[in-house]
């Protein structure tokens, strides 16, 4: 599981701003790249939890616990849903926790009962993963936190993990993350083709 194939900016020297800094845990960190690091480590340590306790992004409780664990050591309010809005996404912070009820209760609603076909699931997770990005629940890791979580929904439904561009590219390219936000604009518009392309590439 990777959850972040793609560097979060290209200059890595370039220091944090007010902004960025607020509710930052680790006060040495000053440069971009240092909170890059801090947040990679961060990460490997949840998945280290995620692989041994296996918990549920169908439920509330896992969803934001995963996030927790992806950043509790960086940030402090990691698990705790965003109360501002951002110039992402076309939610009001307000309807968060109501979109967030709502999505879970739809997946799990849309899950085919009788001999679910792979192809069907991974649908079922492509368009999960691309909601939970839309809504951006979080005040930052929001597709970080995304993959992560629709990879270990893949694997509670028996699915092996999506590809993320990797296979496309050697991964880890501006290529893939190029792909990936057109894929994800394309969703927003209603048409899912290229993310299921790209989710399994």
């Amino acid at each position: 599981m990777s959850p972040e194939p793609w560097p979060q900016d290209e200059d890595g020297n370039t220091p944090l701003d007010d902004d960025e800094s607020e509710g930052l845990i680790p006060g040495h960190l000053v440069r971009r790249s240092e909170l890059n690091a801090w947040e990679a480590e961060n990460i490997r340590e949840a998945i280290r939890w995620a692989e041994t306790r296996r918990p549920d992004m169908l439920d509330l409780r896992g969803l934001r616990g995963l996030h927790q664990r992806m950043f509790g050591r960086t940030w402090t309010w990691a698990g705790t849903f965003r109360t501002r809005d951002k110039n992402v996404g076309p939610y009001p912070w307000y309807e968060v926790p109501r979109l967030v009820h709502d999505l879970l209760e739809n997946t799990k609603a849309q899950y085919p009962q009788a001999k679910p076909v792979p192809a069907e699931l991974d649908a079922l997770a492509a368009r999960f993963h691309h909601q939970l990005v839309l809504i951006h629940p979080w005040p930052n890791g929001n597709g970080r936190h995304a993959r992560l979580a629709t990879d270990l929904l893949l694997e509670r439904w028996g699915r092996p993990p999506f590809g993320w561009g990797a296979r496309a590219d050697g991964g880890g390219t501006a290529t893939a993350r190029g792909e990936y936000l057109h894929a994800l604009r394309a969703a927003d518009a209603g048409s899912y083709d290229a993310l299921y392309r790209f989710v399994r590439s």
